[in-house]
């Protein structure tokens, strides 16, 4: 889809302290060939609940957006647990950052590592569609707490961190303004993540760590499908995705300054992103990555708030944001950084 007047407006993002990698293999949490793989320099950990780092992205997303109108929408997306069974933690979040009572919807988006992105690409299309609705806002957050998550061993190729990030959206004018966005689903290859897992009442973490690696095994082990496939999918998802929104914004990528997908391992970033998108890895956060590790819905925000507080991106400037969630889902969006910034 391409847009004509919705801006990014401001950015927010909040980190937990950075353990290294080297501390995780030297007691034995990591394996060293793992570690190895990865190429990983540390890892974001935070003792905050998932909410309470939302909303404090979200006031620093909503003072860099300055005077804009307050937000009648507000998107909330995670991979994890929210620290609390049956409740509402967008609601929780919009209570803070928006108020009690506002005219508009809070939503919690189960997009898992694309929530962020489906969420900016969603709340783009409302301000598109929607002339009476001012401002969005998205947020995102995610903690992967010991003993139920083992960050270290649940997936291959990743490290999973904590944070937190949010974006306003609105009209008029802003500091990046949203040229295009599309994205795709291949449920085809939801069994990666379910293996021979039956489905519980209840969630099992408190019994046991999740493995998602045990799953995939299984998964491979039925013999429709191999790692070499499942990463061919997943590659023809990401360059779908880009390949429509780089057309619908009549741009190529060459002629991005940046291009940011997920913070992935050094490994599955070179084989998923970099050599099919041909990705000069100057021109993407992966070194950010490598010290922040894969923060579950979180990477794009933090990476688009990056850019911008350290003013990465000059005026006229274009950045692609790729998102993947398993299942799985793809979504890229193009960007481009405002004539004057404010």
């Amino acid at each position: 889809m391409r847009y004509d007047d919705v801006w990014i407006t401001g950015t927010g993002s909040v980190l937990g302290q950075l353990t290294p990698v080297a501390e995780a293999v030297a007691d034995g949490r990591y394996d060293a060939v793992d570690a190895a793989e990865a190429g990983l320099l540390s890892v974001s950990e935070s003792d905050h609940d998932p909410p309470a780092m939302a909303v404090r992205a979200g006031r620093a997303a909503l003072a860099h957006a300055g005077g804009t109108a307050a937000p009648g929408l507000h998107l909330h997306g995670s991979v994890y647990f929210q620290g609390l069974d049956l409740w509402s933690a967008s609601c929780a979040v919009a209570a803070e950052l928006i108020g009690e009572q506002w005219s508009g919807l809070s939503l919690h988006l189960g997009g898992l590592s694309n929530s962020a992105l489906a969420g900016l690409e969603l709340a783009a299309g409302q301000l598109a569609g929607q002339k009476d609705l001012s401002a969005a806002l998205v947020t995102a957050a995610d903690r992967f707490a010991a003993p139920q998550f083992d960050r270290w061993n649940v997936d291959s190729g990743v490290v999973f961190g904590d944070g937190a990030g949010a974006a306003v959206l609105g009209r008029g004018t802003g500091r990046l303004r949203l040229l295009s966005s599309a994205s795709y689903t291949d449920a085809g290859l939801v069994g990666l993540q379910r293996g021979d897992e039956p489905l519980t009442g209840a969630s099992t973490a408190i019994l046991r760590p999740l493995v998602l690696r045990q799953r995939a095994r299984q998964f491979f082990a039925a013999g429709r499908h191999t790692p070499a496939s499942v990463l061919a999918r997943s590659i023809a998802g990401v360059q779908r995705v880009a390949a429509r929104a780089l057309a619908e914004a009549d741009t190529s990528l060459d002629r991005l300054r940046w291009v940011c997908p997920p913070f992935v391992g050094e490994a599955l970033f070179r084989t998923a992103y970099a050599e099919p998108l041909r990705l000069d890895p100057a021109r993407t956060l992966h070194q950010l990555g490598r010290r922040v590790g894969h923060l579950g819905a979180v990477d794009q925000l933090v990476a688009l708030d990056h850019l911008l507080r350290h003013r990465l991106v000059a005026p006229g400037d274009r950045v692609a944001l790729i998102g993947v969630g398993i299942g799985f889902t793809f979504t890229c969006l193009i960007l481009e950084a405002a004539p004057r910034p404010r």
